[in-house]
């Protein structure tokens, strides 16, 4: 470690990959996993939020997330983060416009 410092792997780890390769594996890549994908971002979700906020901007993050069955913070994260939206005046809007836009 006094040569890599916090990038090289620990003991535990180092022989955790050590066993792996042992009994066969031979790819450093992550394997394939199941159950629910990490991320409720998909196109799909972020269309139906960006068309439910469009029908009705004055509707909250919550009511949008009860609406479309998602969590509170999926859908607050896809419309600031994914989608560029703030709220505005109890609106939804693009961060983007000016002060005479946002009427």
């Amino acid at each position: 470690q006094k040569a890599y410092g916090e990038s090289c792997l620990s003991k535990t780890q180092t022989y955790e990959w050590y066993k792996a390769f042992k009994e066969g594996r031979e790819e450093v890549q992550d394997l394939p996993r199941s159950g629910r994908p990490s991320t409720i971002s998909t196109d799909e979700n972020i269309e139906k939020i960006k068309k439910t906020v469009i029908e009705n901007r004055r509707l909250s993050v919550r009511e949008v997330a009860r609406e479309l069955e998602m969590s509170h913070m999926s859908v607050r994260n896809i419309l600031t983060e994914v989608l560029g939206m703030r709220r505005v005046a109890a609106r939804l809007v693009p961060k983007e416009l000016n002060f005479l836009q946002k009427e």
